[in-house]
């Protein structure tokens, strides 16, 4: 596996396009460029690239953008991922990284006793797969 970074100038690709479909030009010029230099034809892109590109709308995409690609050409995939997090996905990953200390905290304070029995096993109802009536068939066919 191969691990590259990329500036990928955007800004050429976009001005090409009329305003209301920059960020969707963005994209696939994204992917274009990463096609040509990896020579791998499956490219994934993480959410949080096109959480960057389409973070100003549809109109105003970012000029360039700094990609971390790491490649795989045994599989023929390329995956694609910001160099650094938006603030946004970092602060997703402390609030997990809080979750989880708040979780070992409370079963820490647990009584060993009740960690020890066994849980009991709850009934799941089975759920009967819908049907329509003759009614509602011919209503459909009507239309």
């Amino acid at each position: 596996m191969i691990e590259r970074i990329y500036t990928i100038p955007l800004r050429r690709e976009w001005l090409k396009t009329p305003k209301w479909r920059r960020s969707k030009k963005a994209i696939s010029a994204i992917q274009v460029f990463l096609e040509k230099h990896t020579k791998v034809q499956d490219i994934k892109l993480s959410k949080w690239i096109n959480e960057e590109v389409w973070a100003n709308g549809g109109k105003s995409p970012p000029g360039k953008i700094t990609l971390r690609v790491n490649i795989d050409k045994d599989k023929g995939i390329a995956r694609a991922e910001l160099v650094e997090l938006p603030k946004a996905a970092k602060r997703l990953a402390e609030s997990k990284k809080k979750q989880e200390e708040k979780a070992k905290k409370v079963e820490a304070k647990k009584p060993q006793e009740e960690v020890l029995e066994e849980p009991k096993e709850e009934k799941k109802e089975e759920k009967m797969p819908a049907t329509m009536t003759k009614e509602q068939e011919m209503a459909m066919h009507k239309k």
